[in-house]
């Protein structure tokens, strides 16, 4: 039997298409990257640093209700095998349905670690490893709200928000109608962050994703996440007037939640700005461009004391 040079086997496994990972139990009895090769880097969007030594669990996020999770205890706890389906969460947040076999290491002597093989599963391999096309949990329509919708707030992701923009945008210009893009930020809120901590904002934040998004329930209006601290909308059929009116019923909506915020200056209560664009569109302007204006819009709302709103036609 020849051996193989270390080196090679390196090569090997940089090269591998699948995420390997090798993991070993950790002071606190669970189990932690030692190591992770680049496929593995490539399908979670996290390099080496921030998943060597994490626990891989964070991959679900907040979606832990998995049946395949009791299988990969199960083999943990046993010190076997086994091969699941998880719904894991990229770096931006994006869903990927990650197929994972999971192996266990120089089993029999006292120090054990775990291999893993990780690829990205897709619709089909879903159904067939829950053994029941039918299971509402592993649906295509279900599949599909999970690469559209943003886990936190239930709002359309960013970048589902651009492409329904870019297509209402090349609607819009055939057919000479108005479109209004609208740019909501929380006032001081990293200050916020600062003093409730993650979970704490981001329960405030799904309030008020809430709010907004109960503001633009007609069919043709979008609603999504924009940035961290940010919601956009698009609404069509009404002139700037009326769109700046719209948006201060939003801002006031959020005041009316009345959420403490001992940080926010006089008001003392979480508030919000909005930076408010509207025009007809003309076919030499790229959407891109809009969603810059509404941006400054609504840093000058920001700096004349947040709270507002600043409205402009596109000229």
């Amino acid at each position: 039997m020849h051996s193989i040079e270390p080196a090679i086997l390196k090569t090997l496994v940089d090269c591998a298409p699948e995420g390997m990972v090798v993991c070993s139990m950790a002071a606190d009895r669970h189990w932690r990257p030692i190591f992770v090769n680049p496929a593995m880097e490539r399908l979670t969007g996290y390099d080496a640093a921030g998943l060597i030594g994490r626990d891989l669990r964070f991959l679900q996020a907040d979606d832990r209700d998995q049946e395949a999770l009791n299988k990969v205890r199960t083999a943990l706890r046993d010190r076997s095998g086994c091969h699941v389906l998880l719904r894991n969460y990229r770096r931006d947040g994006t869903l990927f349905w990650n197929d994972m076999t999971l192996v266990p290491l120089n089993a029999g002597t006292q120090q054990l670690h775990f291999a893993s093989f990780h690829r990205e599963g897709g619709v089909l391999s879903t159904e067939r490893a829950a053994g029941n096309p039918r299971d509402p949990a592993m649906n295509t329509q279900t599949m599909l709200a999970y690469l559209r919708d943003d886990k936190l707030t239930g709002l359309l992701r960013r970048s589902y928000f651009e492409d329904l923009f870019k297509r209402d945008w090349g609607l819009a210009q055939r057919e000479s109608r108005r479109l209004t893009f609208l740019l909501f930020d929380l006032d001081h809120f990293a200050q916020y962050r600062e003093v409730f901590g993650q979970q704490g904002a981001e329960q405030s934040f799904r309030r008020v994703a809430r709010v907004v998004g109960g503001c633009f329930r007609r069919a043709s209006d979008l609603c999504g996440r924009f940035d961290d601290d940010q919601i956009a909308a698009l609404t069509s059929g009404i002139d700037l007037s009326n769109a700046a009116k719209l948006a201060e019923v939003v801002l006031g909506r959020i005041r009316e939640l009345a959420i403490h915020h001992p940080r926010a200056g006089a008001t003392r209560y979480l508030t919000a700005s909005a930076g408010v664009i509207s025009l007809v569109p003309p076919q030499d302007i790229p959407v891109g461009k809009v969603m810059e204006a509404a941006a400054r819009a609504l840093q000058d709302a920001k700096d004349l004391g947040c709270n507002r709103v600043v409205s402009r036609e596109w000229e």
